[in-house]
């Protein structure tokens, strides 16, 4: 069982999950702006393509934390080493889902949606992209949390099943190869 209080988390890593809530409070953007962020470098954080969890469900890592790991979960160790915590949470609790899913297998798409994915760089890596009226609902969630000396370091969450890092050329090959071929079968889902 993994305790709350082992996971560290610092005002980046605070940062980078601001692309996968729908929103923040007040108290959280003050604390980006008082660690050097601006405001425009808040709201792109925010506006970027990406599973987020809903704001009646969490838009804290604290409030995420407290929820996820009260129910059951299945660990493993991603390729990375890092510790992938995932969970299903409980429709009855959350009939209305706890976030978007933002990414699916290319297999998951119609002929017609094949035809409109496109192309851009994502977290400077070219990914596949695909225009959708609404994202999925989702009652899945994926906590990656990094092992260290003192617990855990926080790395990131999202309200979707687990999915491979994004390819970066600071990987090794085999690490590299095993991401680009993830990516290479999966779409980025943006909404229109």
């Amino acid at each position: 069982m993994i305790e709350i209080q082992s996971i560290k988390y610092t005002p980046k890593s605070q940062f980078h999950m601001l692309r996968h809530f729908e929103s923040v409070d007040d108290t959280i953007i003050q604390l980006f702006l008082k660690n050097g962020y601006t405001q425009n470098q808040i709201q792109q954080e925010l506006s970027l393509t990406g599973s987020k969890f809903f704001s009646h469900f969490a838009n804290d890592i604290k409030e995420l934390l407290e929820k996820i790991l009260q129910y059951p979960y299945k660990k493993s160790t991603g390729i990375n080493g890092n510790h992938i915590i995932e969970s299903t949470l409980p429709i009855q609790e959350y009939p209305n889902g706890i976030g978007t899913k933002a990414v699916i297998s290319m297999d998951e798409t119609s002929s017609a949606q094949l035809a409109q994915i496109f192309y851009e760089k994502n977290r400077n890596y070219t990914l596949a992209h695909l225009f959708v009226d609404s994202l999925p609902v989702s009652n899945q969630c994926t906590l990656i949390l990094k092992p260290i000396s003192e617990g855990y370091a926080f790395i990131t969450a999202f309200s979707s099943e687990s999915a491979m890092p994004i390819p970066d050329y600071k990987m090794s090959k085999s690490q590299f190869d095993a991401c680009k071929a993830y990516w290479d079968g999966h779409v980025f889902l943006k909404k229109k």
